[in-house]
């Protein structure tokens, strides 16, 4: 019995961000990432390209953006945090893609690590709230754990140990870079 086409839309609807139903998907997207976090990696695709996790990516840094932009009104703060938040999530999935599929073997793509990243950019559209911000950054990290372990069918133990390993390197670039500049 095949399944009605239909269906089987509205069903990746929910787990893809859709651009032609812009904000409805946005707002789909966001809720289940948030609310039902392992039920919504659990389905995620982890290919089909990555435009559409990409641009609820840049969504939802914009709408960060838009707040944090209106609250503090420095420029420099907005265009760091325009550009950190777009760039960021390319770049740790690579590094957390290098990590579990060097370290504990296991398949997949970096456009899975990437749609994990990108998807767990939800937490941006709250993130800008003084105080709470900070706890949905750690969120962030508890969102990414459960959608790589997912994404990659690896523990939720080496999924932690790929991001700790990750928050490591940027530590130690960090420290590279800021001796290099002569800070």
């Amino acid at each position: 019995m095949m399944a009605d086409p239909a269906t089987s839309q509205e069903q990746d609807a929910q787990y893809d961000f859709v651009p032609r139903n812009f904000l409805g998907s946005l707002f789909s997207i966001a809720k289940a990432v948030l609310l039902s976090p392992r039920l919504f990696y659990k389905r995620m695709r982890t290919e089909g390209g990555l435009r559409n996790p990409a641009l609820f990516l840049v969504c939802c840094v914009l709408v960060h953006t838009l707040f944090v932009g209106l609250s503090v009104r420095d420029q420099t703060i907005v265009v760091r945090n325009l550009t950190y938040g777009i760039a960021m999530p390319f770049l740790t999935a690579g590094i957390l893609f290098l990590f579990i599929t060097r370290f504990f073997k296991a398949s997949g793509t970096y456009e899975a690590a990437f749609r994990v990243n990108a998807y767990a950019a939800a937490v941006n559209l709250v993130t800008w709230i003084p105080m709470v911000g900070l706890l949905f950054e750690f969120y962030r990290l508890y969102l990414i754990v459960w959608g790589l372990s997912y994404a990659f069918s690896i523990r939720v133990s080496q999924a932690t140990l790929a991001i700790v390993m990750t928050i490591i390197t940027y530590i130690v670039l960090g420290q590279v870079v800021f001796h290099v500049l002569g800070g």
